[in-house]
């Protein structure tokens, strides 16, 4: 068995192995209550998410948390995802234009769907290497020294990344760079909405320590109400978008079961 085999066969076999638990998921968890618009299936109920972190309950940080009823029991989707996705099929319209995006550390439900779409010139990149969470062919990349020229993307996708980042300001302007005028990002956060300014002491670097104060091992801060005007002091114009506050159904948006309190900040570039 040659070096390269053997790097290769466990990926393999263990991406072989999730295949067969997520279809034998797909039907233990069939039924009618929820449904993934992402990968068109119904379910009884969808699995549990998160973590259940006393700094969390405290901040009350949206898009963090031990949540119940979140993670797609196929797809592997999550709410964010879901919200996400329901954003680009009725406000932004992205299958049917032909759109340059770049996604930084793709979700992997919104990777095999956007990556399948032949309308899309679609790149990927991450900042972390998390064994087969992502795909094996995506590429590391800097996000303080982005490797695309001024004005490359339509759109840039990056979610939950930004929080791991300690010049997050480089980070935004190096984002706001390669979009193009008339362009956007999507740059969800965990975020608090009780706290006024983001919390944040790069002293703390010790992994346990960040946990109890950031939420997870390798965050350095939690975004407050002051994260729009980070984003526009990068030059971006901030919009978000609520799904229950602009869809009336909410029967429908519940069985897809987002989260009521997430907003999705999308960051445009007008000038």
């Amino acid at each position: 068995m040659n070096n390269t085999l053997k790097k290769l066969l466990p990926e393999e076999v263990s991406r072989f192995a999730k295949t067969i638990v997520l279809n034998f998921q797909k039907y233990y968890f069939a039924g009618d209550s929820y449904y993934c618009p992402i990968c068109e299936s119904s379910f009884r109920k969808m699995l549990t998410g998160g973590f259940d972190l006393e700094v969390i309950k405290e901040k009350q940080i949206i898009g963090a948390g031990l949540r119940p009823n979140t993670v797609c029991p196929y797809c592997q989707s999550t709410d964010r995802d879901r919200l996400i996705f329901l954003y680009f099929k009725n406000k932004l319209d992205i299958f049917n234009q032909k759109l340059k995006i770049l996604h930084i550390a793709p979700e992997p439900a919104l990777y095999k769907f956007l990556k399948k779409q032949k309308n899309l010139l679609y790149y990927t990149g991450t900042k972390y290497s998390e064994g087969i969470y992502f795909h094996q062919n995506i590429d590391s990349v800097d996000l303080l020294q982005i490797p695309y020229k001024d004005e490359e993307f339509d759109l840039v996708i990056c979610n939950h990344v930004l929080e791991h980042i300690v010049d997050d300001a480089k980070a935004m302007s190096e984002i706001f760079r390669v979009i193009y005028k008339g362009g956007s990002a999507i740059l969800q956060v965990p975020i608090s909405n009780i706290i006024d300014s983001t919390y944040e002491d790069e002293t703390i670097t010790i992994s346990s320590e960040r946990e109890k104060h950031f939420g997870q091992f390798d965050h350095v801060r939690i975004y407050g109400k002051d994260y729009v005007n980070r984003l526009e002091n990068a030059g971006f114009r901030v919009e978000t978008y609520n799904a229950f506050k602009d869809n009336s159904n909410h029967e429908k948006l519940n069985k897809l079961s987002l989260n009521k309190n997430e907003n999705l900040f999308i960051a445009h570039k007008d000038k």
